[in-house]
C-alpha cells in the first residue's frame, strides 16, 4: 500500500484582516491618509504574495472590505483631491496580479500533489528514500562503494 505524499507542513494562514487605522473624527479621510492606507495595504499584498510562493496558506478575510473603504473614502473626497489617488490606488490595483499568479501556482500545486496521491505516485523525496532504503548509498567520496562515514546510515 502506498501512502500519498505528504502536504506542506500546516502554518498559520496570513491574514489581510482590517488593520486597526482609526478614521478622522469628523468622518471625512484627507486623501493623504487615504494615500498611506493604500499604501500600507499595498505593502501588505507584496508580503501575502512573498508567503504564498513560499507555500503559505493566505487568508483574503478583510481584503474586500479594506478595499472598499478605501474606495468609498476616496469617492467622498473633492474631484481634485480624488485625482491625487489615482497613483496610489493605481499601484494597490496592480500588486493584485501578482498575488493572483502566486495563489494560482500554489493552488495548482496542491491539486498535483493531490492528484499524484490519488494515482499513486509518490513524490521524488519519498521515492529516493525508498531507492537509498533498498539499494543502499552510492559510492562515497572515496570512491570505494562504501558510503561516507561522516554520513549518517539511513538504510533500515
Amino acid at each position: 500500500m502506498t501512502r500519498p505524499p505528504p502536504m506542506p507542513p500546516p502554518m498559520p494562514p496570513s491574514s489581510l484582516s482590517p488593520s486597526p487605522t482609526p478614521p478622522i473624527s469628523d468622518g471625512a479621510e484627507s486623501a493623504t491618509g487615504i494615500a498611506r492606507q493604500a499604501a500600507v495595504l499595498g505593502d501588505t499584498l507584496d508580503d501575502a504574495r512573498a508567503q504564498a510562493e513560499a507555500g503559505v496558506l493566505i487568508d483574503l478575510a478583510g481584503l474586500e472590505d479594506r478595499v472598499a473603504h478605501l474606495c468609498l473614502a476616496a469617492e467622498a473626497l473633492p474631484r481634485g483631491e480624488a485625482r491625487s489617488l489615482l497613483g496610489p490606488l493605481g499601484d494597490l490595483v496592480a500588486a493584485l496580479a501578482p498575488l493572483a499568479a502566486a495563489l494560482t501556482d500554489q493552488q495548482k500545486g496542491r491539486e498535483e500533489v493531490i492528484a499524484a496521491a490519488l494515482a499513486g505516485r509518490d513524490d521524488p523525496h519519498t521515492a529516493r528514500q525508498r531507492a537509498v532504503a533498498a539499494y543502499g548509498r552510492s559510492a562515497g567520496p572515496t570512491g570505494s562503494g562504501m558510503p561516507d562515514p561522516g554520513l549518517p546510515n539511513d538504510t533500515p
